[in-house]
């Protein structure tokens, strides 16, 4: 049975759950471990929701035959490759389908209108797509858009994950403005190279050339100006006041995670998004500070570099759980 949702589960109690999971996958397993197992999932309802999310994580893995060994994420980007191929013939069924379909997909949330999106990308696949206008899209990791180009607008749908976008003058007269539509707001950019990413409850713009005006979606709201060099979180109801921007939101589209005295915790949780599995970091070295460029294609080995040069270790309860905690 599922638990009841309520505060997530904390990282010391998800890593118990992990190294449970572990112990009960053995080939037999005594029945007195089975009763402390179970004795410690009934505890607490926390333990219960943090048994269910290593549940939902490690199932990926153990429906793939060899799921422990690097063979077992190649059958999972071939997966992948053919959730692309499902994704351009769900398209295909919401047009022929029209209304009944269409009323359907917008009781659902991101898995539909990741399916049905015009360009897409797999976890830790990277994209660039120039428009028509002349104007360059990158997709990072995980990431899916909508593109529209109509007689008054140049328009892009952000549906998930993080762009970063190079704006071309538009050819037509007279000229169309360029928006980026997110969850949170409407993103006008004026003569400008900025990306977008698209969090749990808002966005994150980070402005590298030119300004985008920023327009919450709530009646009411601010609007705001970002200029080069400037990041901002926006919410449906306004602006975070503007940081500076993080280079981390643009060095991606090498294929680096460029780390300026960034947080591990932080640093950790964007290694993630190019990682099958779950990864992340212990609370009581998420302060550590970092600095450097790291190479997202090799997961494995910039957590042997962070192992080498912090007083950290990488410690995996699960081949498809890894934790980076004090050494």
């Amino acid at each position: 049975m599922t638990p009841a949702r309520g505060a997530p589960p904390s990282f010391k109690v998800l890593q118990e759950a992990a190294e449970w999971f572990a112990v009960l996958r053995a080939p037999a397993v005594p029945a007195d471990e089975r009763m402390r197992w179970r004795q410690w999932h009934d505890a607490d309802p926390a333990h219960q929701l943090a048994w269910s999310q290593v549940e939902a994580i490690s199932g990926k893995f153990q429906n793939v035959p060899g799921g422990d060994n690097p063979m077992a994420h190649r059958l999972l980007d071939a997966a992948a490759a053919k959730r692309a191929q499902r994704r351009r013939a769900m398209k295909m069924l919401t047009l022929l389908c029209g209304t009944a379909l269409g009323v359907w997909a917008g009781a659902q949330t991101a898995p539909w209108r990741v399916w049905t999106a015009e360009h897409a990308t797999g976890l830790g696949e990277r994209r660039q797509i120039r428009l028509a206008d002349g104007a360059s899209v990158w997709l990072n990791t995980d990431s899916a858009i909508d593109v529209d180009y109509g007689g008054d607008l140049r328009r892009i749908k952000l549906i998930a994950g993080e762009i970063l976008i190079d704006t071309a003058p538009d050819f037509q007269s007279p000229t169309r403005p360029f928006v980026v539509d997110t969850a949170e707001a409407r993103l006008r950019a004026l003569g400008t190279r900025y990306s977008v990413f698209q969090e749990d409850g808002a966005s994150v713009v980070a402005v590298f050339d030119g300004a985008v005006s920023v327009e919450p979606l709530q009646a009411g709201a601010r609007p705001v100006l970002l200029h080069a060099g400037q990041q901002s979180r926006v919410t449906r109801t306004g602006a975070d006041a503007a940081v500076p921007a993080d280079e981390a939101r643009r060095s991606w589209s090498n294929g680096l995670i460029v780390a300026e005295n960034m947080r591990l915790g932080d640093f950790i949780a964007e290694l993630s998004r190019y990682r099958r599995g779950y990864l992340a970091c212990a609370p009581e070295v998420a302060d550590l500070r970092i600095v450097g460029a790291y190479a997202v294609a090799d997961t494995d080995r910039v957590l042997v570099a962070l192992a080498a040069t912090l007083p950290v270790r990488v410690r995996a309860s699960l081949p498809w759980w890894v934790v980076v905690v004090p050494k």
